[in-house]
């Protein structure tokens, strides 16, 4: 009896507190912006933003001939210290490598290359496989013909 006691005495509490004064407010606030157009200001969908490697040179050099102005450059931009900072690695490895970054066709014929030398590869010792039976089965008819010629 005294667990259904304080059962339903929660429930009551549960209840007065179910509805607040804030709740009332943001469910009307919610249905006045149901019929209303998204904002045309922010896209509905985030794109991963590209840079051209002139764009990042440019940054690059803009940034290093005006220290102390380089949260004004990228505000200006839109950009973040942390792509100066990636873009700086880059361009150092590029100058490295002295190319701007590995060849994608390249990596991808390397990659189709080594496919192929696996396949190649069981062919070869399916191959091989089929040899040695070949090989086990001479071997075995050479010794059965011995047997019928030393039989007869």
């Amino acid at each position: 009896m005294m667990i259904t006691e304080i059962l339903e005495g929660t429930a009551v509490v549960d209840a007065e507190r179910s509805v607040s004064a804030g709740a009332e407010t943001r469910s009307e606030a919610a249905a006045t912006a149901v019929g209303q157009a998204a904002d045309p200001e922010v896209p509905q969908i985030a794109k991963r933003r590209k840079y051209s490697s002139a764009y990042k040179l440019r940054i690059l050099e803009e940034v290093e001939n005006s220290p102390g102005k380089i949260g004004v450059i990228l505000r200006r931009e839109g950009l973040y210290s942390s792509n100066v900072t990636r873009w700086r690695k880059w361009r150092n490895n590029m100058n490295k490598n002295g190319k701007s970054s590995p060849n994608k066709q390249l990596h991808n014929e390397v990659a189709k290359l080594k496919r192929e030398n696996e396949r190649l590869k069981l062919k070869l010792r399916q191959a091989e496989g089929i040899i040695e039976l070949q090989k086990k089965t001479s071997e075995m008819l050479n010794l059965m013909s011995k047997k019928q010629d030393e039989e007869s």
